[in-house]
């Protein structure tokens, strides 16, 4: 890997830009030092984001990764003493809220702002959304593999006289997180597979049949690897329409459902589906408010998890709802945790 001047955005090729192409590369090799030291992708993510910033000075370094049609999830996060946590006030996004910059990432593009005031007049969205989380400057730089997005890469109020290091920095290190984001998910699909392999006799919930709502293809074969290995069989759709279809044909012994749907809202779904008959559902969301919990319950569901949940949370809420366990309008909201 050979970063030369020619990385440097606005710098003619002389021996400053050289030296600074030289620092860069340094500086990626330290990187990559720390991912390799790490027993797993999960770690070697974690450190990264504490060496880049405690290196990088910087008030939080973070991954988000691509969660549904509508929503980005922050899914790692560091963050310097006395900063507030993102994963904590802020677990997911929705990508309207970045227009037009997520479209910028899509292409491959970084961003760079230097002064998030400067967008109060000509990005008044951006600025609404970055200015109430204290954000003075920001860098993104996107998780690109095979031309789709899978998410960004991203750091809050670095330092004015390190932005560019940290962009040209950023933009080759996103090809590593990208990396390590895929070996974990390919660890936790042998781990799935693993728990396939049991006898039969070890599963709970065999001859039980699930059916998976959703309109993101990758929650949908998320959520069979979590519900597969506890002995469910599992039926999916990715719109209403398609679950309507299944129902005509068979009826499940549960739904996990997805209130937000491309044909139709999950709610009104449930209220049709409870005056014929009484399939325990279980929604899915990504609203964290107290009226959703009510509505969900009032409709007829069996819980409520908020989008990024726990996959135990998953398995949970899926069993209690086949023995009969409903959630309570004065319950609080289920699962503020990522995978």
């Amino acid at each position: 890997m050979k970063m030369n001047s020619a990385g440097i955005a606005g710098c003619p090729p002389n021996r400053s830009c050289e030296e600074s192409a030289a620092r860069n590369e340094q500086f990626v090799g330290e990187c990559l030092k720390k991912i390799r030291k790490a027993p797993d992708a999960e770690e070697g993510l974690k450190r990264l984001l504490c060496f880049l910033g405690e290196q990088l000075e910087c008030d939080r370094v973070y991954v988000f990764e691509e969660m549904d049609r509508q929503h980005i999830r922050n899914t790692y996060e560091w963050c310097r003493a006395g900063i507030s946590s993102g994963i904590e006030e802020l677990p997911y996004v929705a990508k309207k809220d970045l227009l037009p910059w997520y479209g910028q990432l899509t292409k491959g593009e970084n961003i760079i702002e230097p002064d998030v005031e400067l967008l109060r007049e000509k990005d008044t969205l951006i600025y609404e959304f970055l200015q109430p989380q204290k954000i003075q400057s920001i860098i993104l730089s996107p998780l690109l593999a095979q031309g789709k997005m899978y998410g960004f890469l991203g750091t809050d109020n670095p330092p004015p006289e390190k932005m560019e290091h940290i962009s040209v920095v950023f933009d080759v290190l996103a090809y590593f997180v990208c990396s390590l984001v895929s070996q974990r998910e390919l660890s936790r699909l042998r781990e799935s597979y693993s728990h396939k392999k049991r006898p039969k006799t070890d599963a709970l919930h065999t001859g039980k049949t699930v059916l998976l709502v959703d309109d993101s293809p990758q929650l949908l074969r998320l959520n069979e690897r979590v519900l597969r290995p506890e002995g469910y069989s599992i039926l999916s759709a990715g719109t209403l329409w398609e679950a309507r279809t299944i129902l005509h044909k068979t009826t499940p012994d549960a739904i996990v459902l997805d209130i937000d749907l491309p044909d139709g809202n999950g709610l009104d779904f449930c209220r049709e589906l409870r005056a014929r008959n009484e399939i325990p559902v279980v929604f899915l969301t990504a609203h964290s408010d107290a009226q959703t919990v009510q509505e969900g319950a009032k409709a007829g569901g069996c819980a409520l998890l908020t989008k990024p949940y726990q996959m135990e949370e998953l398995q949970n809420a899926v069993a209690d709802a086949l023995s009969g366990v409903n959630i309570k309008k004065s319950e609080g909201i289920v699962g503020k945790s990522q995978y």
